[in-house]
């Protein structure tokens, strides 16, 4: 059971943000786990849109996701420390593990039912108590008293940050005075077909009104 079809489009669920440990609610727009754009866009109840990157979130729980019964393919070998953590969570899915994070200290028991490796992330599937939990980037599992750390990984390019897209859009809109609208889909900001702010950066064919935006955006801190 892959991430992706936990979270599909048009669920609600409840994101726990890995900081603050803050949980917000809101339907799923889109959903990339291993993507370029790796992260969730959701819109509120305020009807305000947001892109969380896997890296801000620490817990995802979608309401109404059903688990499926997944049976254990393979066993683990007789000396499992060898093995790697790729594989090991290949061969435990279907299985109850332990998940443990190092800050803030908490864990979470509960039969594996997927996982999925990212650019910048990890995510993990569970069944806990009859509920559909995604986990991200934990530091380590434990299964029968062997114990696996997860790898960093060492991604090609700098990751997408967390953004309120649609509070950025209304600042962009005042400012500029142009047409701005938001496209979820991507997701990005588009003025008037010329430049797109993206999460990771405003990519432009207008050279000076791209400048401006940057400017902007910087002066709020949108972008860093």
């Amino acid at each position: 059971m892959r991430p992706k079809y936990t979270l599909r489009k048009e669920m609600i669920g409840e994101f726990t943000l890995n900081k603050s440990f803050n949980t917000y609610r809101g339907k799923v727009l889109k959903a990339d786990f291993n993507g370029p754009l790796e992260g969730i866009v959701m819109k509120n109840k305020k009807d305000h849109i947001y892109f969380y990157p896997l890296l801000a979130l620490h817990m995802i729980r979608p309401l109404n996701c059903v688990p499926i019964n997944v049976i254990p393919k393979t066993s683990l070998p007789t000396n499992p420390k060898n093995v790697h953590i790729k594989e090991a969570l290949s061969r435990i899915v279907g299985r109850t593990v332990k998940v443990y994070y190092e800050s803030p200290k908490t864990s979470y028991l509960g039969r594996l039912l997927g996982f999925t490796r990212g650019v910048f992330s990890w995510t993990l599937v569970l069944e806990i108590h009859g509920d559909v939990v995604l986990l991200f980037n934990p530091d380590y599992i434990v299964y029968y008293e062997t114990k696996w750390n997860f790898l960093k990984n060492n991604p090609p390019y700098k990751p997408p940050k967390l953004m309120n897209l649609t509070k950025t859009a209304n600042y962009l809109k005042r400012c500029l005075l142009e047409e701005v609208t938001i496209e979820p889909e991507y997701p990005r900001i588009n003025i008037e077909d010329k430049v797109y702010v993206y999460p990771y950066g405003v990519i432009s064919k207008d050279d000076y009104l791209g400048k401006t935006v940057e400017n902007i955006l910087r002066e709020k801190e949108f972008l860093v």
